[in-house]
């Protein structure tokens, strides 16, 4: 709209040297150089890029034929002068293409001198006008360049922020399991076999003193130190059982597995906390078959999805490696052995060439009856 207000104002300033050049008769000249005027100015608005070009050097070209439209260039001036402008300067030699249908006017004498005059100082006004408006959409283009640069900038800051929250609570929580596994492991090395020490020791003792009175009290310290170890041992499995996170485990063993070498790892999980067992196949079935990848499929990538559904987990793991051609026929120790662990808790294996090339590793294991689904951790790495 600004725009349009402004060639309007080129015109008006256009009006004089248009009334000289008609010399007070509208002619048909005249009304063909004013409806072409018109038309172009609008078909300029309507173009895109640099075609928008086409239009005001159509009208240069008409006021070398008609010379009432030289009265008019005050309007291609302007789209010149802003269409070079947003351009940066890139097509600054292109304006001077205003100079050829007023030297040829001049030179013809037609119009005449006054009505030249007129006609260069519409086309300053326009081009004023148009250098101040192709500035203004010049600076306005910059503005909304860095105010997108700025919000994909704060979107990555953003991501980034969560990427490193997200690591951050990874380390916390395998910080958190390691030491948990290693109080399970001090406790039952330490204090499990020191009380079972006790307890060989009073049932020793008793078995000494038997028919003495004492052997009684022996009895009853060998019971109650008994209970104690029951109490220690459900204690370290506690421990051990709060330790299986699957996301913490699946992710730990496929970093170290792939740490100094070139195999580029994808890392998918949707599965919290498992039971001990089933945490133990599946990663013992990950370990396994990141080495089977390293080992013979000469692949540069290796994607691992585990997802806990209602009522079971579901293993992938895939790579861009060699399919059926040097990776056996499916017989060897190590799929025999992950698909031993598998089925041992009545799950299914499979594995084999996929269906995009490379091999395909996939297990699932079901969920026990009467077993409640852990808060799921989401990731991607």
């Amino acid at each position: 709209m600004e725009r349009l207000a402004d060639k309007l104002v080129a015109l008006v300033a256009c009006l004089p040297a248009l009334a000289a050049a008609a010399g007070g008769t509208a002619g048909v000249g005249l009304v063909v150089a004013l409806l072409a005027t018109v038309a172009l100015a609008a078909l300029c608005e309507l173009s895109r890029g640099r075609a928008a070009l086409v239009p005001p050097l159509a009208l240069c070209a008409l006021a070398c034929a008609l010379p009432e439209a030289v009265a008019l260039l005050g309007v291609a001036a302007y789209d010149l002068c802003r269409i070079v402008t947003g351009e940066r300067g890139r097509l600054r030699a292109v304006p001077a293409a205003l100079l050829v249908p007023l030297a040829w006017g001049a030179a013809r004498g037609t119009p005449g001198g006054p009505a030249v005059l007129l006609a260069v100082a519409g086309v300053a006004v326009g081009g004023w006008l148009g250098l101040r408006v192709g500035a203004f959409e010049l600076r306005r283009r910059d503005a909304l360049r860095t105010r997108d640069d700025l919000a994909a900038a704060r979107l990555a800051l953003a991501e980034k922020n969560r990427e490193l929250l997200d690591a951050q609570d990874y380390e916390v929580r395998l910080a958190t399991l390691s030491e948990r596994a290693r109080i399970a492991r001090e406790i039952h090395d330490n204090v499990g076999h020191l009380l079972t020490r006790a307890v060989v020791q009073a049932e020793a003792y008793r078995v000494a003193h038997a028919g003495e009175p004492v052997a009684q009290d022996l009895a009853a310290v060998a019971d109650t130190v008994r209970a104690a170890l029951d109490e220690v041992r459900a204690s370290v499995h506690d421990l051990r059982d709060d330790a299986c996170d699957l996301s913490v485990q699946v992710r730990a063993v496929v970093e170290r597995a792939c740490a100094g070498t070139p195999l580029a790892p994808t890392v998918r999980v949707e599965a919290g906390e498992a039971p001990a067992a089933v945490a133990s196949c599946l990663t013992a079935v990950v370990r396994e078959a990141v080495s089977n990848v390293l080992r013979h499929a000469d692949a540069r990538h290796v994607g691992v999805e585990l997802v806990e559904h209602p009522g079971l987990w579901r293993l992938t793991v895939t790579d861009d490696g060699r399919g059926g051609a040097g990776r056996g026929d499916g017989s060897g120790m190590g799929l025999a052995s992950m698909e031993e662990r598998v089925r041992a808790l009545g799950g299914t294996f499979r594995a084999g060439p996929g269906e995009r090339g490379g091999w395909t590793v996939f297990a699932s294991v079901p969920r026990a009856k009467g077993t409640v689904a852990f808060p799921r951790s989401r990731g991607e790495t």
